[in-house]
């Protein structure tokens, strides 16, 4: 349900978004309600509660915002509240992200390695994903001491397994195979 809703609503917010030339402006600033809705549990259960009315929660969204994102997004916000439908603001960032990024020919994909990347290993593997893949890479790096070495991608549900794990993984599975003949 909340995807569905996010994406009627992200759609909506794209085509005003073409029409304005302002497709990467109105996707920071639907990042940036969603990342502090997110970042702030508070915030997001007053904004969410039913006992508030939906004046109240549009001055919370125009306090907070109005200096920070242009008047479409506190528009779409103020549509989302009259909806009662603000529950649904992170559902809306991200499939506006994901839309945004489909028509643009851009995927997001993140690398999960052992110990961080730097800025030009992470430069160097976006260019050779995206040369790969014929589309703009946009790579986020994820810690994961289990990997132990190597990196694992995932882009979508898509899984590239460069990984020590994944090799040490894919040799058990062989050994396990592996059918002894005696005498």
């Amino acid at each position: 349900m909340a995807e569905l809703v996010g994406r009627r609503y992200a759609e909506a917010l794209y085509e005003v978004a073409l029409e304005l030339n302002k497709l990467e402006e109105f996707k920071e600033e639907i990042n940036a309600i969603a990342q502090v809705l997110n970042d702030e549990p508070k915030l997001k259960n007053i904004f969410e509660h039913p006992k508030l009315s939906k004046n109240e929660k549009k001055d919370i969204i125009t306090s907070i915002f109005k200096d920070r994102v242009s008047q479409e997004i506190l528009n779409l916000c103020y549509i989302v509240i009259d909806k009662g439908r603000e529950a649904y603001l992170t559902s809306i960032s991200k499939e506006y992200t994901k839309l945004s990024n489909e028509k643009q020919g851009i995927v997001e994909a993140k690398a999960i390695t052992a110990i961080p990347m730097d800025d030009k290993e992470m430069k160097k593997l976006e260019k050779q994903l995206s040369k790969k893949l014929g589309k703009k890479v946009l790579l986020s790096n994820e810690v994961d001491s289990t990997i132990i070495g190597g990196v694992l991608v995932k882009i979508g549900d898509k899984i590239i397994d460069s990984s020590i794990r994944g090799k040490l993984d894919e040799l058990y599975k062989d050994l396990n195979n592996v059918r002894v003949r005696i005498g």
